[in-house]
């Protein structure tokens, strides 16, 4: 049985080989028509071609659109962290900006008086009352003592009430604790500053003898009788003149020319050096 599937096995050999190549020239040729085996073979297959083509063109644009979208993330990381960083440029080039107006205007200021003045900058505020006192970053090794005014170029602003080596807490002329001398700047007359108001904002000034006169739209500066604030530094406005009841008095209602809630910079009056 052997013997005889191995003599006809060349032969078997050859006559599949002559109908393959038979039928792929057959096929290989244009014709007008196929055979009805290769139609119905056709019909069988097309769906799964169809099928197979849809799988592969839906991976293809799959494959193509995680490209696509891991490289518009790459950019769009790429811009977020350009924009961050030219927002954190533009906030500072602001900041230096802020600082530069106020220290250019400080400048004018000490130019234009006989003090000498040293800028230091509101590094904190009072947690109780932060309208009360401020911390200011120059201390006693840049010769700040307590007793020395505050100012900014708008008005006064305090007192230094206490110094460590390198920072200072300043008593705010809005404080209770805070009395000024001050006078009219229209008719000179004298008046005492002081704080402490309900709202936290406005001073009182009282008058200092009965002649006094004291309307709503005068401005009150610094008398320069105390040893610690220098004469005619600014400190308010007049914005209301309230009688007292049981005596011939009043007391006048004055804005702050200083704007305590917005402080970053302040000048601290250093002493004169005797010649």
């Amino acid at each position: 049985m052997l013997d005889r599937l191995l003599r006809w096995k060349i032969p078997l050999i050859i006559v599949l080989v002559l109908i393959l190549v038979g039928t792929i020239h057959n096929t290989s040729v244009p014709r007008p028509e196929i055979s009805k085996l290769e139609s119905l073979w056709r019909d069988v297959l097309s769906p799964f071609q169809w099928l197979f083509s849809r799988i592969g063109s839906f991976f293809q644009h799959q494959i193509a659109e995680l490209n696509r979208w891991r490289g518009l993330k790459a950019r769009n990381d790429h811009l977020e962290s350009l924009v961050a960083q030219l927002e954190e440029e533009v906030l500072k080039l602001r900041n230096y900006r802020r600082e530069n107006e106020w220290l250019r205007e400080a400048l004018d200021f000490m130019e234009e008086g006989n003090h000498d003045l040293l800028v230091a900058e509101v590094i904190g505020r009072s947690p109780s009352n932060w309208e009360s006192t401020i911390v200011v970053n120059k201390g006693q090794v840049h010769g700040v003592t307590g007793g020395m005014a505050v100012v900014t170029k708008a008005g006064i602003v305090g007192t230094v009430i206490s110094s460590s080596r390198y920072t200072s807490t300043v008593l705010l002329i809005v404080d209770a604790q805070s009395a000024a001398g001050g006078l009219v700047q229209g008719s000179g007359d004298l008046v005492l500053v002081e704080g402490g108001q309900l709202d936290q904002g406005n001073l009182l000034a009282k008058p200092l003898n009965r002649d006094t006169t004291v309307e709503v739209g005068d401005v009150i500066v610094t008398s320069g009788l105390s040893r610690i604030y220098p004469k005619n530094l600014p400190i308010g406005e007049v914005v209301a003149v309230e009688s007292r009841q049981y005596d011939l008095s009043f007391s006048a209602v004055v804005k702050p020319f200083v704007d305590f809630t917005r402080l970053e910079y302040v000048l601290i009056v250093m002493p004169q050096e005797e010649s």
